[in-house]
C-alpha cells in the first residue's frame, strides 16, 4: 500500500518532512492525476514497513549436539517517491541495519543501565537513491538502485542495490532494451600495499570492479517471454600480480532466458555462459569457463500448483593437480548474489556449503563465511508445491509453500579424510532439504509468516577428525515474522 500527498512547488529539502505529513494525513490524501503533475504539481508517495522476527538457527559451524542460536530482530524501511513532472521521478529509501544486513537485533542497546532503558536501533542507511528521467519511449535512471539479471543465477543485488547509470528504451509494448554501467566495488589499492583493515580508496581504476551490461527482453506472445543479457566485468588493471583481489579480471557472462505459460503449465529456463580472463599476472592467464543452468516447471491443479526444478552450476575439478593454484582454466561458475535465499533456505543461505562459494572463492577474497553461493559448484533436484486458501480458524488468506530438494556438488571435494590405502577421500553429497513456508494475511498490509527447514546433511559437511575438524548434526532452521507494509 502507498499513501500519496500532492503539493505544489515542493523543494527537495522538504521531501521527508512532507512525507511524514502524508503518513499522518493519509485518510484524507487524494491521488493526483497526471495532467495536474504535468501542470507543475508534485506527487509525493510514501511507503515502508516494520518487520519483527524470531529465529532458531543451527548452521554447520556447530559440532555434534551443540545448541543452535536463538534471537529476535527487526527491520525498519521508509521510502519517499517524488514525481516532480510527468517525465521526472526521484526515490529515496532508508533502511535500518548495518552494511552487511538489514536487521537490528533485539537488546542491542546503547547503554547497559536498566533504569534508563536501551536506545535501540542503529543509524539508518540509504538503501535506494535514484533519479529517473523518461521523456518518451526512452529514459535514463541514475543513482543507487536494486538490480538483478534473468532468474538471478549470475547477478542479484536487489537486497542492497548498486550505484549505476541505466539507459533504456521501450520501442514497443513487447520489447525492453537497456544498457547499464554498474560500480560493483571500490576496493583498497592492494598493489600499493594498503592495509586491507584500514582501506583507503583511490581515484584511479586500480582497485575497482566495474560492470557493463546490455540486455533485451521481448514478449513473443502470451505464452513466451524471451531475454538475453551480456555482462562485461572489468577488475583492477591488467598485468597486476595474481595475488591481488581483482587482478586482471576481464570476464564476460552471457545469459539466455525464457519463461511463460502454456495452458496449465508454467515454465522457466535460464542458461549462463562465462568466458574471458579471471586473472592475469603478466605471464599466465586464468580463463573463465564456468556455466550454469536452471529449468523449472509448475502445473496448476486448480487448488494449487506442483512443480519440478533442476539447477546446475559448474565447479572446479578437485582431482586436478593444480587445484587451488594457478591453472589455465577456471571452471567454477562465478556469481554475485545478495543476502537472500533462492531455492533452499538452509543450504547455500543459512549454512555455507563446503566446496562452493561463488565469486570470492575464485577471485581470492576470504570465502569461509560466504553463504549466498547460489549454483556455484552445485547441482539441485527439487519437487515443490504451493496453494492459496482461507485459514479455517481466522477466515483470512493463507498461502502455503513446500519443497523437497536433493543437493550435491557438481565437482566433488577433498574433505581431509584418507582411506586405509592412504588415498584421499572425495565427497559430493550435500544432503536433502525440506522447506515449508506459511503466510497468513491477518489484515490488508499485515502478514504473519512461518518458515521451517531441515537439512539431512551429506558427507561434504564432514571434515577430518583430527582435532580441528567437525561433523555437525543435521541442520535445522525455524523463523516466524510479523510484517506491516504501507
Amino acid at each position: 500500500m502507498k499513501k500519496t500527498l500532492t503539493v505544489a512547488a515542493l523543494s527537495s529539502a522538504l521531501v521527508l518532512g512532507v512525507a511524514a505529513s502524508a503518513l499522518a494525513l493519509h485518510d484524507t490524501a487524494t491521488e493526483q492525476t497526471s495532467p495536474a503533475v504535468a501542470a507543475g504539481a508534485s506527487k509525493v508517495t510514501i511507503d515502508g514497513g516494520v518487520r519483527e522476527r524470531g529465529m532458531y538457527d543451527k548452521d554447520n559451524s556447530a559440532e555434534n549436539n551443540a545448541s543452535g542460536r536463538t534471537m529476535y530482530d527487526n527491520r525498519v524501511q521508509l521510502g519517499v517517491k517524488a514525481q516532480v513532472s510527468a517525465e521526472a521521478t526521484g526515490y529515496i529509501k532508508l533502511e535500518s541495519g548495518t552494511d552487511d544486513n538489514d536487521v537490528d537485533k533485539w537488546g542491542n542497546a546503547g547503554t547497559g543501565f536498566l533504569h534508563v532503558g536501551g536506545k535501540k536501533l542503529g543509524s539508518p542507511s540509504i538503501l535506494e537513491a535514484w533519479i529517473n528521467y523518461q521523456p518518451g519511449a526512452w529514459g535514463v535512471k541514475a543513482g543507487h538502485m536494486p538490480l538483478a539479471l534473468g532468474n538471478k543465477l549470475f547477478f542479484d543485488h536487489t537486497t542492497a542495490g548498486d550505484d549505476a547509470l541505466v539507459f533504456y528504451a521501450n520501442p514497443n509494448e513487447a520489447t525492453h532494451i537497456a544498457a547499464l554501467t554498474i560500480k560493483f566495488d571500490e576496493q583498497v589499492d592492494q598493489k600499493n600495499g594498503t592495509d586491507i583493515d584500514n582501506p583507503a580508496t583511490t581515484n584511479d581504476n586500480s582497485d575497482d570492479l566495474d560492470g557493463y551490461v546490455a540486455l533485451i527482453t521481448h514478449k513473443l506472445n502470451d505464452n513466451v517471454n524471451l531475454g538475453a543479457n551480456w555482462t562485461y566485468l572489468r577488475g583492477s588493471a591488467e598485468n597486476e600480480q595474481a595475488g591481488t583481489l581483482l587482478g586482471g579480471l576481464s570476464m564476460h557472462n552471457i545469459g539466455l532466458t525464457a519463461d511463460g505459460k502454456v495452458g496449465a503449465i508454467e515454465y522457466l529456463a535460464d542458461a549462463e555462459f562465462q568466458f574471458g580472463d579471471v586473472r592475469d599476472d603478466g605471464d599466465n592467464t586464468m580463463d573463465a569457463s564456468g556455466w550454469a543452468m536452471k529449468l523449472g516447471g509448475k502445473y496448476d491443479l486448480g487448488v494449487g500448483k506442483v512443480g519440478l526444478l533442476f539447477g546446475y552450476g559448474s565447479g572446479k575439478d578437485a582431482h586436478d593437480d593444480n587445484y587451488g593454484g594457478f591453472k589455465e582454466d577456471q571452471d567454477q561458475f562465478i556469481n554475485f548474489l545478495g543476502d537472500t535465499n533462492y531455492d533452499t533456505i538452509i543450504a547455500g543461505y543459512r549454512a555455507t556449503i563446503p566446496g562452493n562459494g561463488g565469486m570470492p572463492t575464485v577471485l581470492g577474497a576470504a570465502s569461509s563465511n560466504i553463504k549466498n553461493s547460489g549454483l556455484s559448484n552445485l547441482t539441485e533436484y527439487q519437487i515443490n508445491a504451493s496453494t492459496k486458501t482461507v485459514c479455517p480458524l481466522t477466515g483470512k488468506d493463507l498461502s502455503i509453500m513446500g519443497s523437497l530438494t536433493y543437493l550435491m556438488l557438481s565437482e566433488e571435494r577433498d574433505n581431509g579424510y584418507v582411506d586405509s590405502d592412504g588415498d584421499e577421500v572425495y565427497t559430493d553429497k550435500v544432503g536433502t532439504e525440506l522447506d515449508l513456508v506459511a503466510a497468513w494475511t491477518l489484515t490488508p498490509g499485515l502478514t504473519y509468516t512461518v518458515q521451517a527447514a531441515y537439512l539431512w546433511t551429506g558427507d561434504v559437511f564432514e571434515t577430518a577428525n583430527d582435532g580441528t575438524g567437525h561433523n555437525p548434526d543435521n541442520l535445522a532452521f525455524l523463523r516466524h515474522s510479523l510484517e506491516l507494509k504501507f
